[in-house]
């Protein structure tokens, strides 16, 4: 991993990650433009680091109120996160195979256009969060760990589509990524079989960036839900989707 495939990859995770575009599946077309045949299991897990810092810098607050005086959204968060991490259990091997195949990643970006579009547009339901509504925004996190479909597309879309405000629904989004981010991460690091050899100071530099990167696009991304103007990212995931199919050798 070279200076410029790190700083390039910790930007496209930084604002894919939290921007409704799919991270994994930039990550996956990026890394098939530079020519990788391999998964970078390990240097990904540094720039998936470097979102979930992003997270705890603007989120602060709300996370320690999670644990002390708003302990509901607390529970709400765990159980939220028991719903994404049964759905990967049971689907894991079938999501594995879709990140060596540049077209289905295209496919998925399309379908996460049409679920941000629709988001911004439908709505059932009312104000609040219920069980009913943390146990499906949990399962859109599930479904969210394929490649093109993104995780704070799929979760603020579908506390929109349930009746929730655009804050209320991207505050809530990111806090319920933190116990994802920290499964994938020690997923991954499993996978990589804790062989720490290849690390080197561009894995550091790519975390860093990762981590600006996010910060900002987290700002950027409530700013946006404030002007109700969601739907702009479905269209980019639908004209990026398009592209990938049309022109990327699978």
């Amino acid at each position: 991993m070279g200076l410029f495939q790190a700083i390039i990859s910790g930007i496209v995770q930084g604002v894919a990650e939290f921007l409704p575009i799919s991270s994994s599946g930039h990550l996956v077309i990026l890394h098939k433009l530079m020519g990788f045949t391999e998964p970078e299991i390990l240097f990904d897990l540094f720039l998936h680091l470097g979102t979930l810092v992003a997270i705890f810098i603007v989120f602060g607050s709300e996370i320690i109120e999670s644990v002390t005086t708003k302990k509901r959204i607390g529970f709400l968060i765990i159980l939220g996160s028991a719903v994404t991490f049964i759905f990967v259990l049971f689907f894991i091997k079938n999501i594995e195979s879709v990140f060596n195949n540049v077209k289905i990643v295209g496919i998925m970006f399309i379908v996460t256009g049409a679920w941000l579009i629709a988001g911004n547009f439908i709505r059932f339901g009312t104000e609040g969060l219920t069980v009913f509504k943390v146990c499906l925004i949990g399962l859109a996190q599930g479904i969210a760990a394929l490649p093109g479909i993104s995780r704070s597309g799929a979760t603020i879309s579908t506390g929109l589509f349930l009746g929730l405000d655009g804050q209320a629904s991207a505050k809530f989004s990111f806090l319920l990524s933190i116990p994802a981010i920290l499964g994938a991460f020690l997923f991954k690091l499993k996978q990589a079989g804790l062989n720490l050899s290849g690390i080197n100071i561009n894995y550091y530099i790519g975390f860093l960036i990762a981590c600006i990167t996010g910060v900002l696009s987290l700002k950027l991304l409530l700013k946006v839900l404030y002007r109700n103007k969601f739907h702009w990212f479905g269209i980019y995931c639908i004209l990026a989707g398009i592209t990938v199919i049309l022109f990327l050798k699978p």
